[in-house]
């Protein structure tokens, strides 16, 4: 938890100590670990806090159509899985500019258990068996250490520099690092910040 909360910190300062760079900083509460389709969801039912920044669209990526930059943190307030991603993202404006709708990718790190070990494996004990039994049923397992993060947002431009946007971030390794795959979905609402001169 406490790489976590420094990367967050330390993205956050890093942004805003240079007001000559265009940017944003977010800052949300997700429901955690749901279901949605492509995630499982149910082992984790609490709030997930989730903080991060984001450039303003790169001309220096105009290669892949202008990208922005995203870093994010999400810390669970009961102990649950906190995770940091980074990624870019592509903004669609609509409505004169009042509303806008972010699709992104990433790749993200985590704290939730890899590879627990199987309850069926031969000669265990029962009260092994039990006690293994017990963590598939309860505890997170995302199968990789390293997830694809792939997200989306809709934005509402309140002021020219405040933003509301309701969000989903997903993170899954798509069955690339075997199937234990149940993926894990946060959606939620954030307020953003915008800082410098967007684009």
């Amino acid at each position: 938890m406490r790489w976590t909360l420094g990367l967050a910190a330390t993205g956050i300062l890093a942004s805003t100590a240079c007001p000559a760079m265009a940017g944003e900083a977010l800052l949300g509460v997700y429901a955690h670990d749901i279901s949605d389709r492509v995630s499982f969801g149910g082992y984790e039912n609490s709030p997930q806090i989730v903080a991060g920044v984001r450039t303003a669209s790169l001309d220096e990526l105009a290669f892949v159509f202008k990208p922005r930059v995203h870093l994010i943190v999400g810390v669970n307030t009961r102990g649950g899985t906190n995770y940091a991603a980074a990624g870019l993202s592509w903004r669609f404006n609509f409505a004169d500019g009042r509303f806008y709708f972010q699709p992104g990718i990433g790749a993200a790190i985590h704290t939730a258990k890899v590879n627990l070990p199987s309850p069926d494996e031969p000669g265990l004990s029962p009260a092994e068996r039990q006690r293994r039994l017990v963590d598939w049923q309860t505890k997170l397992d995302l199968g990789s250490r390293v997830l694809f993060e792939p997200e989306w947002s809709l934005g509402w431009k309140a002021t020219n520099r405040l933003s509301l946007e309701l969000s989903w971030i997903h993170l899954s390794h798509a069955q690339l690092a075997g199937k234990q795959n149940p993926g894990l979905g946060d959606f939620g609402l954030r307020a953003v910040y915008r800082y410098g001169i967007d684009r």
